[in-house]
């Protein structure tokens, strides 16, 4: 591998890991929310559709577009905006109806996920490798939602489930179709989730440090942490990405446990660390397989 290339991994990993950091006090913020469920969930998709319109324009005005142009989505863009619309809708609920460990744990397999949808809906192949962390992972997760069936938790799993199941669609659709403008379909997904949540959401119902917890996820969490990890994204494999990513369900579950003092069941702790250990080994085989690869290809 060039000096170059080892360079541009380097930086790719490094904005991958900053947007995973400031991406992670997501689960704390939503769970320090007071106002109801639907309620906040139709604030931070709004606040998020007004941060990605603005980053539109900035990009457009860059390139040289018009107001209409810059934020007008192609075909290419809109199954994106859908799954993009489904993963924000479904994050904050599943948040917010189950412990914040059990969803950030479920939503870690999206990259094992996404393998098989690729399979199954894209019909890419996969190797050996990817099947068998995906069933150990299934079956850790399919631990963690049974767990949780005729419990309070019930209703949150099957949404961090729907979660990772469209952020494994997301995945695949960017993977498709590189071209793709993610931010574009970040506002559409954002505008079609405002639109979905407002007639069971009561916008004014709310106050004080509510506000603070809302803009700090609709302006700051949300769409920074997303530009950083995109922009890793481009510069090192898929396979590294997910590795990094995995920081989120470790230190995102930890804030939680610090602040609210929110302690992960057994299952949860046992079945996570099954899933995170799985999904250690996939990467840095996927990622060894790249570097041989690279290797090869410069011989």
């Amino acid at each position: 591998m060039s000096l170059r290339q080892r360079m541009e991994n380097l930086h790719g990993a490094w904005l991958a890991l900053i947007g995973v950091l400031v991406i992670c006090p997501d689960a704390l913020l939503i769970r320090l929310i007071k106002v109801d469920d639907m309620t906040a969930s139709f604030w931070r998709v709004t606040l998020l559709c007004v941060a990605s319109l603005l980053m539109a324009l900035w990009k457009g005005l860059r390139r040289g577009e018009g107001v209409l142009q810059s934020i007008t989505p192609s075909k290419t863009e809109i199954p994106a905006a859908l799954f993009f619309c489904g993963t924000t809708i479904f994050f904050i609920l599943s948040v917010r109806n189950t412990d914040a460990a059990n969803t950030l744990v479920i939503i870690a397999a999206a990259p094992l996920i996404a393998g098989l949808m690729g399979v199954f809906v894209f019909k890419r192949s996969q190797p050996m490798r990817t099947w068998i962390a995906s069933l150990v992972v299934l079956v850790a997760l399919a631990m963690i939602v049974g767990a949780g069936f005729g419990g309070k938790n019930a209703l949150g799993d099957i949404l961090a489930l729907g979660t990772a199941t469209c952020m494994a669609g997301f995945f695949n659709v960017i993977g498709a179709r590189p071209h793709t403008n993610e931010v574009k379909a970040m506002l559409l997904g954002a505008f079609l989730g405002a639109l979905i949540l407002l007639p069971s959401a009561d916008p004014f119902t709310v106050t004080g440090l509510d506000w603070l917890w809302l803009v700090l996820l609709g302006f700051w969490v949300l769409p920074v942490s997303f530009l950083f990890i995109s922009a890793g994204a481009r510069k090192i494999p898929a396979a590294e990405v997910g590795l990094i990513m995995l920081n989120e369900a470790i230190f995102g579950s930890f804030l939680v446990w610090v602040f609210i003092g929110e302690v992960p069941s057994q299952t949860t702790l046992i079945c996570g660390t099954v899933v995170i250990a799985t999904l250690v080994v996939h990467s840095f085989l996927g990622i060894r397989e790249v570097r041989r690869m690279r290797v090869g290809a410069s011989v």
